[in-house]
């Protein structure tokens, strides 16, 4: 709806920060990410790579538990066709 300026213009308003680790931010995960893991509030990949931050370490054990539990179940899904 806003293009890339949008969103540049809302993280600017929200004071959201661009994430410096992960570099390609904008790609979606792939099966080589897995398991991710909750370390506090971030959620990293396996090989230490930053993909998320979360309010409070509750809510990062929580979903990284859903995306683990969802790749599984992706994997599964393969594997049964």
């Amino acid at each position: 709806m806003f293009g890339s300026g949008g969103v540049q213009f809302f993280r600017r308003v929200s004071g959201a920060r661009e994430c410096p680790v992960r570099s390609d931010r904008r790609l979606p995960l792939r099966s080589e990410h897995f398991p991710v893991q909750a370390r506090g509030r971030e959620i990293v990949t396996q090989h230490g790579v930053m993909i998320a931050v979360a309010t409070d370490p509750a809510m990062s054990e929580e979903i990284a538990r859903r995306l683990n539990e969802s790749d599984l179940s992706g994997q599964e899904d393969q594997w049964a066709l």
